[in-house]
């Protein structure tokens, strides 16, 4: 390219020539594309609090061109911007005692529903074993098929002979397993029902003592046929076994207050 260019007097004409050097052509990249890394954005460990932005804000009007002055409606929403800052403080602040108080508000919660539950066992326990005590020197019934002798003959055996009606027999045995008197009932009812051995007469008389006994009812001449049977007993104490109650029927039978399903006089 030829460029003319005349001096201060404007007779000079001085010609210069200027070539414009050629742009290799850019060889498009051979292979596969490479991935771009992963953009990250910054993060500020340190957020803005009250303090620093009204440092900066002081700054900012004491650095300002006094010949510019900072306008009055920026003045305006800068100072908003403060109030905005310090409201959105003073409610985190607000929110993080309401957790605080919240989190301890739980935690009371929890200790007062505990020692509740603590406190109602310890009540549980105590009203049962006062019902425990209660018992002593009642009749307790369980399941079973002991009876047991007082010293004057007297004794108390439970049955249920369900649907059985008829004549009942009474057959006892002792420890030796051997049977040492029988007893005729009757006539005998449907159901759950109580005899005392000292109603019958026996040969040779029944000693005081433990026994098993056996129920039988039989009709109209037909077979015996054996009914349900219990065993029931004085309550003559009682003893705490891993804080629960256990009732001693008779000398040497212990039944936890739970397993008796009955309780006569």
């Amino acid at each position: 390219m030829v460029t003319s260019v005349r001096n201060a007097f404007g007779n000079a004409r001085f010609d210069t020539t200027t070539t414009t050097p050629s742009v290799a052509a850019t060889e498009p990249p051979k292979g596969a594309a490479e991935p771009s890394a992963p953009r990250t954005l910054p993060t500020n460990p340190s957020a803005m609090g009250r303090d620093e932005f009204l440092k900066m804000l002081v700054a900012q009007l004491k650095n300002q061109d006094p010949l510019n002055p900072m306008d009055g409606k920026d003045m305006a929403a800068q100072l908003a911007q403060f109030s905005t800052v310090e409201q959105l403080i003073t409610m985190n602040k607000s929110i993080d005692e309401q957790k605080a108080a919240a989190a301890q508000m739980t935690d009371a919660i929890e200790s007062l529903q505990e020692t509740q539950n603590q406190r109602a066992d310890e009540l549980a326990t105590l009203i049962e074993g006062q019902m425990a005590m209660a018992t002593v020197g009642k009749i307790g019934v369980t399941a079973g098929n002991n009876a047991f002798v007082d010293r004057d003959g007297t004794g108390t055996i439970m049955v249920n002979t369900g649907s059985l009606t008829g004549t009942g027999r009474i057959t006892m045995i002792d420890s030796t397993g051997a049977t040492v008197g029988q007893a005729l009932v009757g006539p005998v009812k449907q159901g759950q029902q109580a005899f005392d051995v000292g109603d019958y007469k026996w040969d040779p008389p029944l000693k005081p003592g433990k026994y098993t006994f056996k129920f039988e009812v039989a009709k109209d001449g037909n077979p015996y046929v054996a009914a349900t049977t219990y065993t029931a007993g004085r309550i003559t104490g009682m003893r705490y076994q891993d804080g629960n109650p256990i009732l001693l029927i008779g000398d040497s039978i212990s039944v936890p207050m739970s397993q008796l399903t009955q309780i006569r006089a």
